[in-house]
């Protein structure tokens, strides 16, 4: 007897006949050693199910893997740095939080929201982390204004960052006195 040759369709992507079929060849393969079932929707599915999974995977792991290297968007981001802490249960990255300020017409600041930031711990921009940790958590003690530049990557990768907020400088603000 004739073996059939099953394509890639068939063995990732079977219909209920294919797997019926598959089954078939599996239990004459293996000399009897199990019972052959008469329910081919379980191989059915359970191939669909494993080809899903490793599809998915697989897009996740490039897009991950590119998103990482592609800046998505930059800019500056101005106000009071409220947290400065190291965080993580396996890879520990250094995680900021800034109080955003927002101008009114008559030129006073008004508090805006929080803008969630990390320091990037791969450096990819050529940037000294522990310096620059070392800037922002000053900020913090003097609560003095400062404005920090990010980068914005698509995707970051949980040892590199927890945002995707990436911090290249921080520069001190000089305060507008009151008349």
């Amino acid at each position: 007897m004739e073996k059939k040759k099953f394509t890639f369709r068939q063995k990732w992507f079977p219909t209920f006949n294919d797997a019926d079929d598959l089954r078939k060849e599996r239990y004459e393969k293996k000399d009897k050693k199990f019972s052959y079932s008469s329910f081919p929707s379980v191989d059915f599915f359970g191939r669909w199910a494993r080809s899903i999974f490793l599809a998915s995977t697989l897009i996740f792991g490039s897009y991950q893997g590119i998103g990482n290297n592609i800046e998505y968007s930059g800019g500056q981001r101005v106000g009071v740095v409220n947290k400065i802490s190291e965080k993580g249960l396996i890879w520990k990255t250094k995680e900021g939080q800034l109080s955003l300020e927002g101008r009114t017409s008559t030129g006073d600041y008004t508090g805006a929201g929080v803008w969630d930031f990390s320091i990037d711990k791969s450096a990819k921009h050529s940037e000294n982390v522990d310096e620059l940790y070392s800037q922002i958590e000053q900020q913090m003690e003097n609560g003095q204004r400062v404005k920090i530049t990010y980068k914005q990557p698509l995707a970051t990768w949980p040892w590199r960052a927890d945002t995707t907020y990436l911090v290249q400088s921080v520069e001190p603000l000089k305060t507008k006195k009151k008349k």
